[in-house]
């Protein structure tokens, strides 16, 4: 019942966040976006995904399993997409040129979707092993 609830709260965390994304950016030149809202878009997935995996971890732990960290996996996908979520707009244009294909890192869908992959790539580099 608990785990049921806590995934149904993260699900209702997810929907509450892009509606928040969705309002804050909604009028708003990917340009003249505001650092925080940066910020918000990269926590609000780490938040959801976080409320799922950080109980099933416990439950881990409670049954005598070691659980690490795999910090090759969170270094080599966490700062790539950390950085892609978090650069100002324009970033990427300006330092590779227009004609390049890292210019699309630009786009707000990249930066939407390199949040997604930072959430993901915390929360999956645990991981349990038996003692």
């Amino acid at each position: 019942m608990v785990r049921r609830l806590v995934i149904l709260g993260s699900s209702i965390l997810m929907l509450i966040g892009l509606i928040t994304l969705t309002w804050s950016f909604r009028d708003l030149p990917i340009d003249e976006r505001p650092e925080w809202m940066a910020w918000q878009m990269v926590l609000w997935p780490i938040a959801a995904f976080g409320l799922m995996e950080v109980w099933k971890l416990y439950r881990y732990r409670k049954s005598g399993f070691i659980v690490r960290v795999d910090r090759f996996r969170l270094f080599v996908h966490g700062i790539p997409s950390l950085l892609v979520a978090t650069m100002p707009a324009g970033a990427m244009t300006t330092w590779w040129g227009s004609q390049t294909v890292l210019a699309l890192l630009d786009f707000p869908t990249a930066k939407v979707m390199a949040a997604i992959w930072l959430a993901y790539t915390v929360w999956s580099s645990w991981e349990v092993v038996l003692p």
